[in-house]
């Protein structure tokens, strides 16, 4: 029994498919990687919110980055109320905010905002408003444009 040769046409297409595999695997590898020291600090800050506080029920998570780097969990607490709880990524105290006490973030924002986060500013909560024009950092109570 006399075996065949591949042809030329299919070793070409055999190995341009083994590149575009290679590309892909590598590509996806990259990501995975890249998002793993987010994920980690996601679990953790709403581990730590957890246990502090009187979170119950994690809903939203945001790394936010003012004067200090912050990690906000929001989400719902015992009796159903919803809350914002601050942590600083550089040790510190945990601060608690219920989020009915403050401006809501709605009134903050136009067509072109890109996020709203919870933050910390000179150690007071703070809403952190990306916009396609700049970064603001508005108070978080009163509204007021702090930066």
């Amino acid at each position: 029994m006399r075996k065949r040769k591949m042809t030329r046409h299919s070793q070409i297409i055999i190995g341009i498919l083994t590149v575009i595999v290679a590309l892909y695997l590598a590509i996806a590898f990259f990501f995975w990687r890249s998002l793993t020291p987010y994920q980690s600090g996601r679990k953790q800050a709403i581990a730590i919110a957890q246990q502090k506080t009187d979170l119950k029920t994690a809903t939203a998570f945001d790394i936010a980055t003012t004067d200090t780097t912050t990690y906000s969990v929001v989400g719902l607490d015992s009796s159903k109320q919803e809350i914002g709880v601050l942590i600083p990524k550089k040790s510190g105290k945990i601060t608690v905010v219920r989020l009915a006490d403050g401006v809501s973030p709605t009134t903050l924002t136009s067509q072109k905002t890109q996020s709203v986060v919870l933050a910390l500013y000179q150690g007071q909560p703070a809403w952190e408003v990306n916009n396609s024009d700049g970064f603001k950092v508005y108070d978080f109570k009163s509204g007021k444009e702090l930066l």
